[in-house]
């Protein structure tokens, strides 16, 4: 009985060292931030603390910085590009309109040009390629290979929501009377329609503004934060942001996370907390009918089309996945969008480009630095497009107003 007790004992007393070294490690091993947010291997633990002070640091470098940012405030969409700017070392040129190309465009098309526009977030503006290789340029080319004249003005904003996509057209894209509009779906922007504040969303900084939040309402939608927050209104928010009224609409917001337990005092609890919270929160996401990022998707895509078609232009929907959704759809995983992506197939004219990209296209060497589409994906989404769009108006099941007969914008042999 004493050896028992003995070893007992001393395994206790093994235990107590290994996780006070363990406490310490993490003490050691972690960080504090400028506003007092302490984190260790990428985990931020509770207590949260709101990053006030990283607000605070973002906008005042975008007020120094305003006369030449590339993205700079917009009252009804959050942010967008500046006119006559560039980005990306000089790959990425934005026009006189705001949008990125080379050229700029009269909002009346030309009489014998087909005009298509696109909207979306960074993976329609393209990031990562240059202007000729992005894939809305690529597609410009491709139709008009096909003897199809036509124009393509990409109108995508980088970190833009469905919401953002929706709002773009209404206020900028319509005004330039396109043929077709094609709304490039990037599964991650469900998420980003249920924020507001997106420094709450991306901790790691980027871009100091807010963005409007659509939210349903009797199966309406309806708007808030609109106009935007401007950037002494926003820090204005954050100073006082449990009684600020945008903080109930905030996904990434729970106050309960930003107040002391006793528990908290250890470090090592407080990470075995972030551990399991981010399993369980990733597996409480959802997607599916019924939930609100579900719903709420569905809502955007079918008011987006309904603004489209009501305005005579043909609405066309483009998946454009991540790499991770494409390593997982290979993987034989099922898509946790499904339930979106077949309501678009079943109702609309639908791309899906995970049809076409085989096994390969996961390799990094077809991704750029920032994890968009390099070159060659590019190129291959605007052929797959390309194709679509052809047989849809050659075949006349697109509708055009604008021409009483398709030779008006077939180009002379």
């Amino acid at each position: 009985m004493k050896r028992r007790f003995t070893n007992a004992l001393l395994g206790c007393l093994g235990l107590v060292i290994a996780l006070v070294l363990l406490e310490v490690i993490i003490r050691i091993g972690g960080a504090t931030g400028a506003d007092g947010q302490f984190s260790f291997r990428g985990y931020p633990l509770e207590p949260y603390v709101l990053p006030v002070q990283r607000l605070h640091d973002a906008i005042d470098v975008y007020i120094e910085n305003e006369d030449s940012a590339a993205i700079v405030y917009d009252e009804t969409t959050g942010w967008a590009y500046r006119p006559n700017s560039i980005r990306q070392e000089g790959a990425f040129t934005i026009n006189e309109g705001g949008i990125r190309s080379q050229a700029d465009y009269d909002q009346r098309p030309r009489p014998d040009t087909l005009r298509i526009a696109a909207f979306g977030d960074s993976f329609v503006a393209g990031d990562d390629v240059n202007d000729d290789q992005v894939w809305t340029k690529r597609l410009e080319i491709e139709l008009n290979r096909t003897g199809l004249r036509t124009e393509v003005l990409n109108f995508g904003v980088g970190a833009f929501g469905m919401d953002q996509a929706y709002l773009r057209w209404q206020k900028l894209g319509s005004a330039y009377d396109p043929d077709i509009v094609v709304f490039g779906f990037q599964p991650e922007n469900l998420d980003r329609n249920v924020n507001v504040f997106r420094l709450l969303r991306y901790r790691q900084g980027g871009i100091p503004f807010s963005k409007p939040r659509f939210v349903l309402q009797d199966n309406k939608l309806v708007l808030y934060n609109m106009p935007t927050l401007t950037t002494f209104e926003l820090k204005a928010a954050f100073s006082s942001f449990s009684s600020n009224p945008l903080a109930k609409f905030e996904a990434f917001y729970n106050s309960r996370e930003f107040v002391s337990n006793w528990w908290m005092a250890s470090r090592l609890a407080s990470f075995i907390h972030a551990l399991a919270k981010a399993q369980g929160e990733a597996d409480a996401i959802n997607y599916a009918q019924g939930s609100e990022r579900g719903e709420l998707g569905k809502a955007i895509v079918d008011a987006f089309a309904a603004s489209v078609k009501g305005s005579g232009a043909e609405f066309f929907v483009v998946h454009l996945p991540r790499r991770t959704h494409l390593q997982n759809l290979q993987d034989g995983e099922v898509s946790p969008f499904s339930y979106l992506l077949n309501h678009i197939n079943e109702n609309y004219r639908f791309v899906d480009t995970v049809d076409h990209l085989g096994s390969e296209y996961t390799e990094r060497k077809y991704w750029g630095a920032t994890y968009h589409y390099g070159p060659e994906v590019n190129h291959l989404v605007a052929w797959i497009l390309a194709g679509e769009i052809a047989a849809c108006v050659k075949n006349s099941s697109c509708r055009l107003p604008r021409f009483a007969h398709i030779n008006a914008i077939l180009a002379s042999p």
